[in-house]
């Protein structure tokens, strides 16, 4: 990307934690065994051949006849790292402690091409990458220890790869914990609303490039690599070699077929629209609402924790409680990603405490106990418990939209006002020009930035970056207000200059008496990608999003000096407004932060209508009653 090397050195020590949550699974508050487990590190063959590296660890005194329940988890970012000439073998795992204490065999794999396991990775999330889960799986209840019933976990791409397995159909897998996953890439990361998160997953891919020697790529090759390498650790580590005189060998064996993988990159850049397909490559392998007839047809119950504000993960589960039927207890919560931070707007983020952890862990033990230890039959009973901000207070509910949520309309109209008013068709109508402002942004904390480095989510009060922009704004409001769900912005749009292959972001806010602007969530949209279809078109995944194919066949310039009617999805919050706040909608044409810039020279401008016979407006799930 051409913007790489300015954008790398922002957000190098946050790569940090990246090691931290995106390198595990689900951490288990849990004490330490009384004994040291037992690790094995082994090949296991995959029916084309192809050798993954995999990590088993087994409570200590695990004989044949065990009878252990075993968690999954399948590692893109290293199943273990050592340091030549350091003593011991890679060190104690955590995760496999908290689950070997429960009484679980813990088995980490590395990823087809990737780490110390043999093969080529063709694409991220491909199509071969997963299908290696149900091999594992009949490779885990085959050993005299295991009784037979598999639970996949992982945290991000791990949590991709554990929920994406439950769609093979595999009998030994009975139960999957994601966490902090990507329902959909294309839309709930990597593309939102069509735009690439450019500045965000340059780093990122710079990162795979040196686990994976990619083209050559160490942590030697430039001051970049050494930055990233220093930053996460990696100076001078390798993936952890098989047990054995031949381990170290089998690894340079194994690495040297790394070299050819995939680009990150270059299909992000490259995979503009949702249909992108270059042989194995393609957005729609690796989403979950893709594969929604087999995950059904699995009937694997699913335990999900996602967070409000990391990038469009609650979107993603939003989509999984509403257009799949399988069993499934689901959580939205104010956490970054990997639950490393409280990510509440109207609090300082901290880390979460260890009881806040324990809690966490100790639903993804019950609910393995129920399904993977024991033979629970899941009934497709489904709850989701969501937590609300600015009030703090978690529900559950097993109804999406929520019982007693009616869309709220609140009007754009003259002197940059929100009104619940609709405008009549005889109303004179006015116009705001809005310009692209490449300054004026979210952040370096904001909920992009979290997911692909496992940071913090902190937006500072964003009243001089509203000053900069086009905000319209309620008066005080005279009652609590509860907004929960999916809202979504319409406007007037004229295109002015440079607007045929321009964007436009929404940003959803909280006026507080004093002043203060909060955060709350944001929506965008690459304008060549406005076209909305028909609604009997949208699958059951998406009936949450407007009908929008992000087809590069529904693609078109936006026209300049004609005014377009555009449809934008806010992602999902749940917030209540309080009495005496106000309720702010900010338009921008961009967001440097995070976003590509559409046009890439950064010049373009728009008038936003209001009133008339098309006004625009800001439409809200507005709950009237609370489960």
């Amino acid at each position: 990307m051409s913007r790489a090397g300015g954008i790398l050195r922002r957000p190098l020590a946050a790569l940090v934690a990246a090691t931290a949550v995106l390198g595990l699974s689900v951490a288990p508050a849990a004490a330490a065994p009384a004994a040291e487990p037992h690790l094995q590190s082994r090949y296991v063959t995959m029916p084309d051949g192809v050798r993954l590296a995999v990590d088993v660890w087994l409570p200590e005194g695990t004989t044949a006849g065990a009878n252990l329940p075993t968690v999954l988890v399948t590692q893109r970012y290293w199943r273990a790292r050592v340091y030549p000439g350091a003593p011991g073998n890679g060190g104690r795992s955590s995760d496999a402690d908290g689950w070997n204490a429960h009484g679980y065999a813990y088995v980490v794999a590395d990823l087809r091409g990737t780490g110390a396991s043999f093969g080529t990775l063709s694409s991220e999330l491909g199509a071969d990458t997963v299908a290696d889960s149900g091999p594992l799986s009949d490779w885990i209840a085959a050993q005299p220890w295991s009784n037979g019933r598999v639970g996949t976990t992982g945290v991000s791409y791990g949590g991709d790869t554990a929920m994406l397995a439950t769609a093979l159909g595999n009998h030994h897998i009975t139960a999957a914990a994601p966490v902090s996953y990507d329902f959909d890439p294309y839309e709930d990361l990597v593309r939102p609303g069509g735009l690439l998160i450019e500045p965000r997953i340059a780093p990122y891919a710079l990162l795979l490039r040196i686990l994976d020697q990619a083209g050559g790529t160490t942590c030697d090759t430039d001051e970049q690599t050494r930055q990233v390498c220093a930053a996460t650790g990696l100076t001078g580590a390798v993936p952890r070699p098989v047990d054995g005189p031949d381990g170290p060998a089998l690894l340079a064996a194994a690495r040297a077929e790394h070299a050819g993988n995939a680009n990150l990159v270059d299909m992000a850049e490259a995979g503009v629209y949702r249909d992108y397909q270059d042989g194995p490559k393609s957005w729609t392998v690796g989403s979950v609402g893709e594969k929604a007839d087999a995950v059904e047809a699995g009937g694997v119950p699913v335990l999900t924790d996602a967070g409000w504000l990391d990038a469009g993960t609650a979107n993603g589960v939003l989509s999984q409680f509403t257009g799949l039927s399988n069993t499934q207890d689901a959580w939205i919560g104010p956490w970054s990603h990997g639950q490393g931070y409280l990510a509440d707007p109207f609090q300082p983020a901290r880390h979460l405490t260890d009881q806040e952890r324990a809690q966490i862990a100790q639903r993804t033990f019950d609910f393995f106990d129920r399904y993977v230890r024991a033979d629970g039959r899941p009934d497709g009973t489904r709850q989701l418990h969501y937590y609300t901000f600015n009030e703090g207070v978690w529900r559950t509910t097993t109804r999406w939209p929520l019982p007693g949520t009616r869309p709220q309309r609140l009007y754009l109209g003259e002197d940059t006002t929100l009104s619940r008013r609709r405008p009549e068709p005889d109303d004179r109508p006015g116009a705001d020009l809005l310009r692209l402002d490449p300054t004026a942004g979210t952040g370096p904390l904001d909920r992009w930035n979290t997911n692909l480095t496992g940071n913090q989510v902190s937006y500072p009060d964003r009243a001089a970056v509203d000053a900069e922009l086009l905000s319209y704004t309620t008066p005080p409001l005279t009652g609590d207000t509860r907004v929960t769900g999916n809202g979504r912005v319409t406007l007037d749009v004229t295109g002015l200059d440079g607007t045929a292959q321009g964007a436009l972001h929404v940003y959803l806010e909280d006026v507080a008496p004093d002043g203060r602007v909060t955060y709350l969530t944001e929506g965008q949209l690459a304008l060549a990608d406005r076209a909305v279809a028909d609604r009997d078109d949208n699958p059951d995944w998406r009936r949450l999003r407007t009908p929008r194919s992000y087809a590069a066949t529904d693609a078109a310039p936006f026209p300049q000096g004609r005014a377009r009617q555009v449809t934008i999805d806010l992602q999902p919050v749940a917030v209540l407004f309080r009495a005496g706040e106000r309720i702010r909608l900010t338009v921008a044409a961009a967001n440097p932060d995070s976003f590509q810039l559409l046009p890439a020279d950064g010049r373009a401008s728009y008038r936003i209508g209001h009133g008339g016979a098309d006004p625009s407006f800001l439409e809200l799930p507005v709950v009237r009653s609370t489960p």
